[in-house]
Parts: structure tokens; C-alpha cells; sequence
């Protein structure tokens, strides 16, 4: 499978420069529609915006003219705070905007400059992923004589330094820290086509609210793996069990859609056979079926008794009570994991539920299904076994004799599968994404 068009004639004509937007005004497209209703209203914390900024903030067009504007239908920015999308495509006052925010945050007097001992703070955070004597070099060239560093100095600097290489691997890090972090709100989707042919398309969308500037996404590489919670309730090091799942198929429905990889931006499509949309024979899906984003099961990798992976991002089986929607954003809790083998390649099966669902707090681990849902997992089990037999595929195996495995083995299995891909970025490059 080849996931990505490099060596399309026609790649640059694919995807926008960054001097121009990645939208013209003229182009027409189905309405943008939410990818998930906002909930909970958070106010500053980790949002990049103050509380007066929320109070301004229409959810579907950005800033309103004034704070009286009728706020009983805004229904607040989501807590599910989606982070670190890619940033070849920010333009220079983007970038200028991202660095000031790491400026300011080592200006903590708000002194409007930086004095020696602060700038040498920056360089030695900035120069993470630069040897020692480029650090040095950097921060002795930044010294000024009154010992007092502006931020226009300091960007002034970093805009005519000679070696891009630097500057460009350094705010790659410095972005990841200090971008304004994507919500879900602003995460759109657009329906293109007619829904059950080989032309339908679900595409997405990010709409900066800073700017207002929209450019499509990618639902694998820019939606982020963890949901990043702006309250925390345990201590940092503790990962919270909290993962973004696209959905592809909804439960009850047997349209197989699927996260089209080998396309730009990957949107999401109905599978196609023999040049006709894929049904499931067996019956519906059972539950809600999809995938994680930024996680990539390696074809060259043993997983499980020589088993390598199937070239895919990692698969969801969400098993709360709502059906969600082709297409729908959903931050997940983790419970456990089911290895099967499809066509001789690893295919592993995230057991998960909403963190909305009314039964979702009773779910510690993959232990507590049969206590609540019995015969959820001998009926997936099963499923996953037999789909294929009616179609005229043989049954397929699992691994572990068919045992699901619990949360801890699970949540490792995800963080592989996300090291798979960023290994994947580094070794396709990041320019094409």
C-alpha cells in the first residue's frame, strides 16, 4: 500500500504553499459541521485564550463583536483539548506569534525583556535539539551590551539566522509547547459526494481562531492520539486513560468505511471492491468501529509470534451505548485489547468506551465488561472471527488464544503503535503530510 502521493507530479497542485490559504473564498464546499458538540465551558486553563476571549467567541464563527452579544446559545469551548497539530504550513506571523509566547514565559516579570541569566534559560531550552557549541554560539550572539534582550531582537535574530536547519528543528519543538492548542470545535468535517459510491468523501478541517485561516487536516496525523485534559486529577507522570477514536463504522450499520490512507489528508471513504462500495455480509457492526489517530501498525515489526503489522492505524472497538456518527471525534477510556490475525498480519482491536457513557466510571479494566455488558466480549470475539466466511474469506485467528488482554497491555500496545508512527513521519518526512 503506498500512503502517501510523493511521487505525484502533481503533489505541490495537491497541497496548498504556505503563502496562500489553504481555502479560496471561491471555493464552494459542504457546510462545515461540528465534529463533536462542545461541552464543558474551560476558562484559561491550557487554552491559549483568556476568559474575556471565551466571552467573545462564537462556536461556529469565531469572534463575536461585542462581549453583550447573547450568550445563552454558546455553548463554550470543549474541554477535550486537542494539541500539536503539523506546522509546515504556519505563516511567519504565526510562527512569530508562537515564539513570543515562549519569550514571554521566560520573562516572568513581565520586564519586556529578557537580562542574562534568563536569555541563557531560553537558548538552553530552544538548543535542546542543537549541540553545545551552536547553543553557545546562539546565546553569545543574542548578548547585547545593556545586557537586555527584547523579543524583537530576539525574533530579528531569528529570522536572518544563516542556519535554517537549526532554526527550523528548533521550533518544531518550541511549537509543540507553545502553539495554541486546537479544540474540537474548530476541528470541522464536510461531506463531498454521494453517500454509498465510490466518490464520497468525508474531509476535514481546522479554523484558527486566532486568525480565522482554514486549511484542510489530516484526521491520522493531525487529530491528536491523547485527549490533553486542562484539569488534572492525577499527577503528571500518571498518563490519564483518556485516547481521541475516529469512527468509521457506527454500530447497528455495515457500510465498511474506512480512513483513506493512501490519499492527501486522508479522508474518510467507503472501502471499494471490484469497483463497488463494501457492505458487511455478516450483518451489522455491533458496536461502534474506528480508529485511533497517530498510531501506525508496522509491516516490519514482529508483534506477536512473527506476526507483523497490517500497514493500518490501530483499530477501536467502542462499546458504550451511543451510536455515534461516520466520521465523529470521540475521547475514549481504554479497557483492553483483542490480538487477531487477518490475512497473517497483526490486527489489533482496542476494546474502549466514551468517556460519556453513563457506565463508563464503573469501567476500571477489561475485567468489569462481562460485569456490566455479559457476552460483549464473546460476541466481538466471535464477530471478528466469522465476518469473513460469508464473503468467501476463511475465519480468522487471534493470538493468545483468543483472550483479551487488560488495560496495561492495551495502553502499551497504543504506545508502540505511536512510536511506530512517528517513525513513519521521520522516515516519509513530514513535509508531505
Amino acid at each position: 500500500m503506498n500512503f502517501f502521493n510523493f511521487e505525484s507530479d502533481n503533489f505541490l497542485d495537491e497541497h496548498s504553499t504556505f503563502d496562500e490559504p489553504a481555502i479560496s473564498e471561491e471555493q464552494v464546499f459542504t457546510p462545515y459541521a461540528e465534529v463533536k458538540n462542545a461541552l464543558n465551558v474551560v476558562r484559561k486553563f491550557g487554552t491559549g485564550i483568556s476568559s474575556n476571549d471565551v466571552d467573545k467567541m462564537d462556536p461556529n464563527h469565531g469572534y463575536v463583536g461585542s462581549p453583550a452579544e447573547d450568550k445563552g446559545s454558546f455553548s463554550g469551548i470543549t474541554e477535550f483539548d486537542c494539541a500539536a497539530y503539523t506546522k509546515e504550513g504556519l505563516t511567519e506571523y504565526q510562527q512569530k506569534k508562537i515564539m513570543k509566547r515562549m519569550f514571554t514565559a521566560f520573562d516572568v516579570q513581565q520586564k519586556h525583556y529578557l537580562d542574562i541569566a534568563r536569555l541563557k534559560e531560553l537558548c538552553e531550552y530552544v538548543g535542546r535539539s542543537i549541540t553545545v557549541e551552536t547553543m553557545e554560539k546562539m546565546f553569545g550572539e543574542l548578548q547585547t551590551s545593556d545586557g537586555k534582550v527584547t523579543f524583537e531582537q530576539f525574533w530579528n535574530w531569528w529570522i536572518n539566522c544563516p542556519d535554517t536547519s537549526m532554526t527550523t528543528k528548533a521550533f518544531s519543538l518550541v511549537s509543540a509547547d507553545f502553539s495554541v492548542p486546537y479544540h474540537q470545535q474548530q476541528l470541522k468535517k464536510s461531506e463531498e459526494g454521494e453517500i454509498f459510491t465510490p466518490s464520497y468523501r468525508i474531509k476535514y478541517y481546522f479554523k484558527d481562531l486566532e486568525t480565522g485561516h482554514v486549511r484542510p487536516v489530516s484526521p491520522w496525523h493531525d487529530i491528536p492520539l491523547r485527549v490533553c485534559d486542562p484539569l488534572r486529577t492525577k499527577p503528571e507522570h500518571i498518563p490519564a486513560n483518556r485516547y481521541n477514536m475516529i469512527c468509521e463504522i457506527p454500530k447497528w450499520t455495515r457500510a465498511k468505511f474506512e480512513i483513506a490512507t493512501n490519499e492527501p489528508f486522508n479522508p474518510i471513504k467507503q472501502d471499494i471492491k471490484n469497483g463497488v462500495p463494501r457492505f458487511y455480509k455478516h450483518g451489522d457492526m455491533m458496536w461502534n468501529y474506528g480508529a485511533m489517530p497517530q498510531t501506525w501498525e508496522s509491516t516490519e515489526i514482529n508483534f506477536h509470534d512473527g506476526y507483523k503489522g497490517d500497514n493500518d492505524p490501530i483499530d477501536a472497538v467502542e462499546i458504550g451505548m451511543q451510536q455515534m456518527r461516520v466520521g465523529d471525534v470521540h475521547p475514549v477510556k481504554v479497557l483492553g485489547v483483542l490480538g487477531m490475525i487477518d490475512n497473517g498480519q497483526m490486527d489489533w482491536k482496542v476494546v474502549c468506551i466514551s468517556v460519556n457513557d453513563p457506565i463508563t466510571r464503573f469501567m476500571k479494566d477489561i475485567s468489569d465488561v462481562p460485569k456490566f455488558l455479559p457476552g460483549c466480549l464473546d460476541a466481538m470475539r466471535e464477530w471478528f472471527r466469522v465476518y469473513k466466511i460469508c464473503q468467501g474469506g476463511v475465519e480468522n485467528k487471534f493470538v493468545f488464544n483468543g483472550e483479551f488482554k487488560n488495560k496495561a497491555f492495551a495502553m502499551q500496545v497504543i504506545k508502540e503503535s505511536h512510536y511506530m508512527w512517528k517513525n513513519l513521519r521521520k522516515i516519509k518526512g513530514t513535509k508531505n503530510f
